[in-house]
């Protein structure tokens, strides 16, 4: 079984120069790293553990990826809310996306 990446067409957001692959905030990313990601030939229930050390394997393996921070974005840009993406736990995610929301309020009250 392959993990498979279904990502939402919409012409508006993905013609040339209508935003930045893989730029923090983008809302929506081009999926041309899909091809290059380690992770094609792995089994996906890797990437959905239930436990610590199964992120961490899962992890192992998306540290070398060329393309963990398309994928991490991938799934922060759409709410990906389960699994392992982009060497980030679903804890990770939550984190980050907290965090962007505080400092993006934080440059709005400046």
């Amino acid at each position: 079984m392959m993990l498979q990446i279904n990502p939402v067409y919409e012409p508006s957001r993905c013609e040339p120069g209508s935003h930045e692959p893989g730029s923090p905030g983008s809302e929506s990313l081009a999926t041309d790293w899909v091809a290059r990601r380690r992770c094609a030939d792995i089994d996906p229930n890797v990437f959905f553990p239930n436990d610590g050390a199964g992120v961490i394997a899962a992890q192992k393996v998306c540290a070398e990826c060329p393309v963990k921070d398309l994928c991490r974005e991938y799934a922060l840009a759409n709410n990906i809310t389960h699994g392992v993406w982009g060497g980030t736990s679903e804890r990770q995610r939550r984190r980050i996306l907290r965090d962007r929301r505080r400092a993006s309020k934080a440059a709005r009250a400046a």
